[in-house]
């Protein structure tokens, strides 16, 4: 529909919406956060969606007892026609006599990723509600969102929390409530009842470009998945979405009454109370232990993995980097201590790793190498992967009498058990997303060969590989400080 706001009697066209509707279609949870709030900022990108949910809201103020201040955020996706997004928003404000906010993406940042643009655009939203003294921000996602979200997340690995979104209310630590009243709407719905109240909108010329994930999930991929099931998938995703919120929420409550001192944000953990719970529960609470003390954004998905592995295991100390802190394991805790200007530049000076001796590196860390006679029990354990990579390796017994130790270098080539080559080991540690301030502390254990055959956190190497006929192993065991 053309998009000409000057034309239109805005808070008549806010009402005739409003009248036109056939039920309430605020979610229930979130009317109730509604009726609580004074200031709430509303977040419109001239779209269908957001332009609905603004005129709504108009309709309803006086009503709920609303004070609207409404935000658009320019990424300058499309140049003139972002702009032009902009002075629509603003003009549509205008027309209903709301205070108005904007920015515009710095030059600079290079937001053209998905995931750029909405961290620059949240951030943005945040900073207005702040100023404005708003404890809530609106959105307007509406029910169609909900299964294109959860497709992207499953597609990267997500718990429960992430397929529960979005979610109609998310609350979080120091931050604006978000709400979202449109989840019970479809994306149909909303533009037909705006072209019956004839309210224009803003299109975004990007939402044809496939080359976006969301757009082709959208316009390819859920269509043909409709087709295949023969019903429509969004209205059992937003089902499913409401099922796994309430087993979120179950499982965020049970996390809290077994493991309070992780939501207190409490400077040590207690690793035995920590290995008593499930590993759901174990992973919500260190998700808020880490968040309480700033270090959840330097964990990735894998090194998150790696800290429930390193609990789990009977190995008794590990040291984790995470941004500008490590992260300490030992026998009775879960701790957390900030890297000074030594600890980040140290590296591993080179040593020697006898057969049968014990060697303690200059970063603190501690390697053995012990021979052993393979028996049938322990090379079925071997076979059957229940060796922990993070601490332990066996391998097949190398000729010489003793191994070199020594830090990563550039051009280092690995070639881990299992896979399909080598390659460098750099682009190994990227996989792993092992920081460049760990690499530089972690071992290589080589062969007089200078050939690598196991780097702690990885496989051993494959040409060292037990099999059945090998007779004589050796075990590569390592502690990231000294044994007590």
């Amino acid at each position: 529909m053309p998009d000409t706001p000057h034309m239109i009697n805005w808070p008549k066209a806010a009402l005739t919406l409003q009248q036109g509707l056939e039920k309430d279609v605020i979610e229930s949870s979130v009317l109730e956060h509604l009726h609580r709030a004074e200031h709430v900022l509303v977040a419109c990108s001239g779209g269908a969606d957001s332009v609905f949910l603004l005129c709504l809201l108009v309709a309803r103020a006086e009503e709920i007892g609303l004070q609207l201040h409404v935000a658009h955020y320019n990424h300058r996706w499309r140049r003139e026609e972002s702009d032009a997004d902009a002075n629509f928003v603003e003009s549509l404000a205008a027309s209903f006599n709301l205070p108005f906010s904007s920015d515009t993406r710095p030059r600079k940042e290079a937001a053209f990723t998905e995931t750029t643009a909405r961290a620059l655009r949240l951030d943005f939203l945040r900073r207005v509600a702040h100023l404005q003294h708003c404890d809530y921000i609106i959105f307007g996602h509406q029910l169609d969102d909900i299964l294109e979200t959860q497709l992207q997340r499953i597609a990267r690995g997500c718990a429960s929390d992430g397929l529960a979104a979005p979610r109609p209310v998310a609350l979080f630590d120091k931050q604006p409530t978000h709400l979202r009243p449109l989840l019970d709407l479809r994306a149909g719905d909303i533009r037909r009842a705006l072209q019956a109240s004839k309210i224009p909108w803003r299109e975004d010329r990007s939402n044809e470009d496939m080359s976006i994930a969301r757009n082709s999930l959208r316009q390819q991929i859920i269509p043909d998945l409709g087709d295949a099931i023969g019903r429509e998938p969004a209205i059992g995703a937003a089902r499913s979405r409401r099922l796994l919120e309430e087993d979120a929420v179950a499982l965020d409550l049970l996390a809290r009454q077994y493991l309070p001192a992780a939501y207190t944000h409490a400077p040590t953990l207690d690793r035995v109370k920590l290995n008593a719970v499930p590993t759901a529960l174990l992973r919500r609470a260190l998700a808020e232990w880490l968040s309480g003390h700033g270090l959840l954004s330097s964990m990735g998905a894998p090194a998150m993995d790696r800290l429930v592995d390193s609990l789990r295991a009977e190995r008794e100390q590990n040291r984790m980097s995470a941004g500008s802190h490590y992260i300490l394991i030992d026998a009775d805790t879960l701790s957390f201590e900030h890297q000074d200007a030594f600890d980040q530049l140290l590296e591993l000076q080179p040593a020697v790793l006898g057969i049968g001796e014990a060697l303690f590196l200059s970063t603190g860390a501690f390697i053995e190498a012990e021979a052993l006679e393979l028996t049938d029990t322990l090379r079925q354990q071997i076979l059957s992967g229940k060796v922990d990579p993070l601490c332990e390796a066996i391998v097949a017994h190398p000729e010489e009498s003793s191994l070199a130790v020594r830090a990563w270098q550039p051009g280092d080539r690995f070639h881990p058990l299992g896979a399909p080559g080598g390659k460098k080991l750099k682009d190994c540690f990227i996989d792993r997303r092992i920081p460049p301030a760990e690499r530089k502390t972690l071992p290589l254990v080589l062969k007089t060969s200078q050939e690598v055959i196991w780097v702690p956190g990885f496989p051993p190497a494959e040409s060292c590989k037990i099999n059945l006929s090998t007779k004589r192993a050796l075990r590569l065991t390592y502690q990231t400080r000294k044994p007590l």
